[in-house]
């Protein structure tokens, strides 16, 4: 075997068994076969428990590396055919020299500004004499990777969540005057992701939403009769949010009745018996019933929902609002 790729081999077996019995961390190696300036990935490990997070090495064992000796530290002299993958790499890449005896050791994060012209085909950086591989290296990763979430409690509310969805037909969703006023739909977003994380959770979800508007509750006004949330609901139907298949047509439902106040245009109102009766203009009613439907179509057709519960939720909007004849 070649005696420089014998100790190439030596120094990385080195530096696994001080990656997993040192730092106490996982050494992925990288194949003997590519060339391409990575030997190996180090999956960090805090407190026994693997994080995901990663770094790229570079490792170069033998005495010859120190020779190149500059003020700062040591002159590492790389090829110029492995700076486009350092570059275009999501992983922070590190440079490792490791001295024959394995007494000396030094590194450093690779950074193209940091980067000198060496030759036409060579570039070289300088490895800070204080960047000591057994004194401060792990410190550097941590601080390189950080923050380091602990997603778990954040999961298990998530899953929560769901558990409270899922044992429910009816599912009030209270929108925010913030929401309103600035024309965001993250919330409605987040709940229809939910419901659809698979498909009997979203066939099951159907005509189960109704909006209401908590900041609103000591407002004299109707809700069909305050502006902004007029227009936001007229905005989310422009953001093409699927209202026909998950707001409730069982029940008296505002959320449906405002739906369509927000996108007809009123003739007339009058008030009976403590009821508001607006008559709306047939053509821009069957323009509300053409955008939503629409909407609504394409969004089963999206989820590969069959067509019987198409015109289960049709027939149900329809026998809602009354014929648009």
């Amino acid at each position: 075997m070649n005696k420089n790729k014998l100790k190439g081999m030596t120094g990385e077996s080195y530096f696994q068994y001080f990656v997993n019995n040192e730092l106490k961390c996982i050494y992925q190696k990288v194949s003997d076969d590519s060339d391409f300036g990575i030997d190996g990935f180090i999956e960090l490990v805090i407190n026994g428990h693997v994080t995901g997070k990663k770094v790229a090495v570079q490792i170069k064992h033998g005495n010859s590396y120190f020779r190149n000796k500059v003020i700062g530290g040591y002159k590492y002299i790389g090829e110029k055919k492995h700076l486009n993958y350092y570059m275009n790499s999501q992983l922070p890449v590190f440079i490792v020299l490791i001295d024959d005896l394995f007494e000396k050791a030094v590194w450093t994060e690779f950074d193209v500004n940091k980067t000198m012209r060496q030759n036409d085909d060579k570039w070289w950086i300088e490895i800070p004499e204080e960047n000591q591989l057994y004194s401060n290296f792990f410190n550097a990763i941590i601080n390189l990777l950080h923050p380091i979430v602990d997603y778990e409690a954040e999961i298990e509310g998530a899953w929560m969540v769901d558990i409270n969805l899922d044992n429910t037909d009816f599912r009030a969703i209270g929108i925010s005057k913030s929401d309103i006023y600035s024309l965001k739909f993250d919330s409605i977003h987040n709940i229809i992701d939910k419901l659809s994380k698979s498909k009997e959770k979203l066939i099951n979800a159907r005509n189960t939403l109704e909006l209401f508007f908590p900041e609103y509750d000591d407002d004299e006004r109707e809700i069909y009769q305050i502006p902004e949330i007029m227009d936001w609901l007229r905005c989310s139907v422009d953001y093409n949010i699927p209202w026909f298949y998950f707001l409730n047509y069982k029940i008296n439902n505002v959320g449906l009745k405002v739906l369509m106040h927000s996108q007809c245009i009123d003739i007339s109102e009058c008030k009976q018996n403590d009821k508001h009766l607006v008559l709306y203009d047939k053509s821009s009613v069957y323009n509300f019933y053409l955008r939503n439907f629409d909407i609504m179509n394409k969004f089963m057709e999206k989820n590969n929902i069959d067509e019987e519960i198409n015109k289960e939720i049709s027939d149900g909007i329809i026998s809602f609002y009354g014929s648009i004849n």
